[in-house]
């Protein structure tokens, strides 16, 4: 029992020894020198950003660009009313305002002449003042 406990001991020391020496990145870097430089040339490659596009600035490169950015971007306006239709449109609204005004007055009336019709006549005998 001692022998395993002590063989165990052992296998778990070895165990940790090996983890340590495959996380270490200078064990591979020693053992697989290209396989490094590969790596790390593919590296330096997807981490570094490309080159920038250079656009040129003169007046006929820009309006040659405007030119294909525009109709892509913009919508067409629709077609403005015209001068017409702009009055009948401020017609109908004074006209509905009207109407509204009369029928919210005529409303009024109804509604105060149901209140009296429906209200119990006042007598001088009812009210003791």
């Amino acid at each position: 029992m001692r022998s395993i406990r002590r063989e165990l001991g052992q296998d778990v020391e070895e165990l940790v020894e090996n983890a340590e020496q495959l996380l270490d990145w200078r064990y591979h870097v020693r053992r697989y020198p290209w396989v490094s430089v590969g790596v790390a040339a593919l590296a330096g490659y997807l981490l570094v950003p490309s080159r920038s596009v250079v656009f040129a600035t003169d007046s006929h490169s820009l309006n040659q660009l405007a030119e294909r950015i525009v109709p892509a971007v913009t919508k067409p306006e629709p077609p403005r009313p015209g001068l017409l239709a702009g009055l009948i449109s401020v017609g109908t609204g004074l006209l509905l305002k009207a109407a509204t005004s009369y029928a919210t007055q005529r409303l009024g009336q109804i509604v105060g002449q149901m209140n009296q019709a429906s209200a119990p006549p006042q007598t001088a005998e009812t009210h003791h003042g």
